[in-house]
């Protein structure tokens, strides 16, 4: 039975990247070129090893055919025609995830499909932005990011004005532009956030307060790296800019481990 369902699963598997080539290379192309989802090569990796290491809580599930998987497909695949005709790549993304669903419910019924619902959670970080929500937020947090970081630099005793998204520090303007919004901070950090806390911690709900906390912890590490150049005019570009980068990220990491403590110590003491 288990060969059965494995063999079934492989089959639908193929069959489901065949129709959908166009849609993953689209997915491939902006992880590739869009450094804000470089983390999408990941997820992937990260959902097969998930369901590998789960693999002996669900394929002792019994195989129960359920009728409303074909209608989720039915629905995957209309959204995929959506994406087809115009809608965009995260239409066809998305479409790509609801027919990996509807397939999974078709020969698992909603036991598995219950079973996989942590591996389809991760994988919405995999899908591309959302043109509307993106334009949407990147101006807000890019003043966001310039005043925390001029509020910083003023905490210092340094001299800053701000007009905008742009700061003058000591007589050295820098603009945070687009690129310096923090939204890669926010995917990439949600994505580690959730994963830790499922490795870390057996408690569900961890997942979900670290992913919360996540949020502020990404805007005020962005909001750090742009004080810290402003500070030093050096970190602007090249070397010296990816690697403030990659070292704040390690400072959200470590925020991310004493969010993990504290949450925990709160839990215990009051369940003690």
């Amino acid at each position: 039975m288990k060969a059965t369902r494995f063999h079934i699963l492989l089959l639908c598997a193929a069959l489901i990247i065949v129709c959908y080539a166009p849609t993953l290379r689209g997915m491939f192309d902006q992880w590739w070129t869009d450094e804000d989802m470089g983390h999408g090569f990941v997820v992937p990796i990260v959902i097969l090893w998930i369901l590998w290491r789960e693999r002996s809580r669900w394929l002792v599930l019994p195989m129960q055919l359920s009728f409303w998987g074909f209608v989720v497909l039915a629905v995957g695949a209309m959204l995929q025609l959506m994406g087809a005709l115009g809608a965009g790549l995260f239409a066809s993304s998305t479409a790509f995830l609801i027919t990996i669903a509807g397939t999974v419910l078709c020969f698992g019924g909603i036991p598995l499909l219950r079973a996989w619902t942590f591996p389809f959670l991760v994988a919405l970080f995999m899908l591309p932005k959302l043109a509307v929500v993106y334009n949407q937020v990147t101006l807000p947090l890019q003043l966001l990011a310039t005043k925390i970081a001029a509020g910083m630099l003023s905490i210092a005793n340094i001299k800053v004005i701000r007009e905008g998204n742009i700061l003058d520090v000591a007589g050295h303007r820098i603009s945070v532009v687009e690129a310096c919004s923090g939204i890669r901070y926010l995917l990439s950090l949600g994505f580690v956030a959730v994963v830790f806390a499922y490795l870390a911690d057996a408690k569900p709900w961890m997942r979900v307060a670290l992913l919360a906390a996540s949020v502020p912890v990404a805007i005020l590490a962005n909001a750090l790296r742009v004080a810290a150049t402003g500070l030093l005019p050096a970190l602007d570009a090249g070397a010296a800019h990816a690697i403030s980068g990659w070292f704040v990220f390690v400072i959200c990491l470590a925020m991310l481990l004493l969010a993990r403590r504290v949450l925990n110590a709160a839990y215990y003491r009051f369940h003690a």
